[in-house]
Protein backbone atom coordinates (compact mmCIF):
# COMPACT_ATOMS: atom_id res chain seq x y z
CA UNK A 1 0.00 0.00 0.00
CA UNK A 2 2.70 2.53 0.97
CA UNK A 3 4.73 1.54 -2.09
CA UNK A 4 1.75 2.23 -4.39
CA UNK A 5 1.20 5.66 -2.81
CA UNK A 6 4.90 6.50 -3.24
CA UNK A 7 4.80 5.46 -6.90
CA UNK A 8 1.73 7.63 -7.51
CA UNK A 9 3.36 10.55 -5.65
CA UNK A 10 6.59 10.29 -7.65
CA UNK A 11 4.62 10.03 -10.92
CA UNK A 12 2.61 13.14 -9.98
CA UNK A 13 5.79 15.07 -9.19
CA UNK A 14 7.39 14.02 -12.50
CA UNK A 15 4.28 15.03 -14.46
CA UNK A 16 4.00 18.36 -12.61
CA UNK A 17 7.69 19.11 -13.23
CA UNK A 18 7.31 18.26 -16.91
CA UNK A 19 4.29 20.58 -17.21
CA UNK A 20 6.19 23.43 -15.55
CA UNK A 21 9.10 22.87 -17.91
CA UNK A 22 6.76 22.95 -20.95
CA UNK A 23 5.19 26.19 -19.71
CA UNK A 24 8.66 27.71 -19.37
CA UNK A 25 9.55 26.66 -22.91
CA UNK A 26 6.27 28.07 -24.21
CA UNK A 27 6.86 31.40 -22.46
CA UNK A 28 10.23 31.83 -24.21
CA UNK A 29 8.68 31.65 -27.68
CA UNK A 30 5.56 33.75 -27.04
CA UNK A 31 4.97 37.05 -28.77
CA UNK A 32 3.58 39.54 -26.26
CA UNK A 33 2.19 43.03 -26.50
CA UNK A 34 4.35 45.70 -24.93
CA UNK A 35 4.95 49.41 -25.10
CA UNK A 36 2.97 52.47 -24.24
CA UNK A 37 0.49 54.84 -25.78
CA UNK A 38 -0.35 58.37 -24.64
CA UNK A 39 1.89 58.02 -21.60
CA UNK A 40 0.27 54.77 -20.48
CA UNK A 41 1.82 51.31 -20.23
CA UNK A 42 -0.47 48.40 -21.06
CA UNK A 43 -3.01 47.47 -18.40
CA UNK A 44 -2.39 44.36 -16.34
CA UNK A 45 -4.52 41.34 -17.19
CA UNK A 46 -7.02 40.08 -14.62
CA UNK A 47 -4.55 37.44 -13.39
CA UNK A 48 -2.56 38.21 -10.23
CA UNK A 49 0.87 37.75 -11.91
CA UNK A 50 1.30 41.39 -12.97
CA UNK A 51 2.01 44.68 -11.22
CA UNK A 52 1.88 48.20 -12.62
CA UNK A 53 2.38 51.66 -11.18
CA UNK A 54 -0.36 52.89 -13.52
CA UNK A 55 -3.01 50.56 -12.11
CA UNK A 56 -5.49 52.28 -9.78
CA UNK A 57 -4.08 52.57 -6.25
CA UNK A 58 -6.95 50.42 -4.93
CA UNK A 59 -6.18 47.61 -7.42
CA UNK A 60 -4.16 44.60 -6.25
CA UNK A 61 -1.90 45.09 -9.30
CA UNK A 62 -0.77 48.52 -8.08
CA UNK A 63 2.84 49.24 -7.17
CA UNK A 64 4.19 52.73 -6.51
CA UNK A 65 6.25 54.35 -9.27
CA UNK A 66 9.90 55.30 -8.80
CA UNK A 67 10.49 58.97 -8.10
CA UNK A 68 12.59 60.69 -10.74
CA UNK A 69 15.31 62.95 -9.36
CA UNK A 70 17.14 64.93 -12.08
CA UNK A 71 17.22 61.92 -14.43
CA UNK A 72 19.20 60.01 -11.80
CA UNK A 73 16.58 57.28 -11.43
CA UNK A 74 16.45 56.64 -15.16
CA UNK A 75 20.21 56.26 -15.53
CA UNK A 76 20.43 54.19 -12.36
CA UNK A 77 17.77 51.75 -13.58
CA UNK A 78 19.63 51.24 -16.84
CA UNK A 79 22.93 50.68 -15.01
CA UNK A 80 21.35 48.35 -12.46
CA UNK A 81 19.63 46.21 -15.08
CA UNK A 82 22.80 46.00 -17.17
CA UNK A 83 24.41 44.27 -14.17
CA UNK A 84 21.57 41.76 -13.70
CA UNK A 85 22.44 38.60 -15.63
CA UNK A 86 18.81 37.47 -15.95
CA UNK A 87 17.76 40.81 -17.52
CA UNK A 88 17.83 41.15 -21.31
CA UNK A 89 17.18 44.55 -22.86
CA UNK A 90 14.64 44.24 -25.67
CA UNK A 91 13.95 47.89 -26.45
CA UNK A 92 15.01 51.26 -25.18
CA UNK A 93 14.32 54.80 -26.25
CA UNK A 94 14.55 58.17 -24.54
CA UNK A 95 11.66 57.56 -22.12
CA UNK A 96 10.90 53.83 -22.35
CA UNK A 97 12.81 50.66 -21.56
CA UNK A 98 11.65 47.06 -22.01
CA UNK A 99 13.44 44.04 -20.55
CA UNK A 100 12.75 40.36 -20.20
CA UNK A 101 13.71 38.29 -17.19
CA UNK A 102 14.04 34.51 -17.32
CA UNK A 103 13.76 32.37 -14.20
CA UNK A 104 16.69 30.01 -13.73
CA UNK A 105 14.88 26.76 -12.95
CA UNK A 106 12.13 26.40 -15.56
CA UNK A 107 12.92 29.36 -17.80
CA UNK A 108 9.69 31.30 -17.33
CA UNK A 109 9.87 34.72 -19.00
CA UNK A 110 8.54 37.90 -17.42
CA UNK A 111 8.25 41.22 -19.26
CA UNK A 112 9.40 44.33 -17.39
CA UNK A 113 8.82 47.86 -18.64
CA UNK A 114 9.77 51.33 -17.44
CA UNK A 115 8.28 54.60 -18.67
CA UNK A 116 9.81 57.93 -17.65
CA UNK A 117 7.16 60.64 -17.29
CA UNK A 118 9.00 63.86 -16.51
CA UNK A 119 5.78 65.91 -16.08
CA UNK A 120 4.85 63.67 -13.14
CA UNK A 121 8.43 63.33 -11.87
CA UNK A 122 8.20 59.52 -11.88
CA UNK A 123 9.24 56.39 -13.67
CA UNK A 124 6.23 54.16 -14.13
CA UNK A 125 6.88 50.44 -14.18
CA UNK A 126 5.11 47.24 -15.10
CA UNK A 127 6.15 43.62 -14.67
CA UNK A 128 4.07 40.70 -15.94
CA UNK A 129 4.45 36.95 -16.29
CA UNK A 130 3.77 35.54 -19.74
CA UNK A 131 2.17 32.30 -18.58
CA UNK A 132 0.24 31.00 -15.61
CA UNK A 133 -1.86 32.80 -13.06
CA UNK A 134 0.23 33.17 -9.95
CA UNK A 135 3.85 34.15 -9.63
CA UNK A 136 4.46 33.91 -5.86
CA UNK A 137 4.91 37.73 -5.95
CA UNK A 138 7.98 37.43 -8.22
CA UNK A 139 7.01 40.46 -10.33
CA UNK A 140 6.27 42.69 -7.34
CA UNK A 141 9.41 41.54 -5.52
CA UNK A 142 11.57 42.17 -8.59
CA UNK A 143 10.39 45.76 -8.96
CA UNK A 144 10.69 46.41 -5.22
CA UNK A 145 14.24 45.02 -5.35
CA UNK A 146 15.05 47.40 -8.21
CA UNK A 147 13.53 50.29 -6.27
CA UNK A 148 15.49 49.49 -3.10
CA UNK A 149 18.73 49.13 -5.08
CA UNK A 150 18.47 52.69 -6.40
Amino acid sequence: MIQAVLIILVAAIVIFTFLLYRMGVASRSMQVASGYENGQLLDCPATPNCVSSQAPATDSHYIAPIELVDDYGWEAIESLLADMKEAVQVRRDENYAYYTFQTPLFGFVDDVEFLKVEDEGVIHMRSASRVGRGDMNANRNRLEQIRSSL
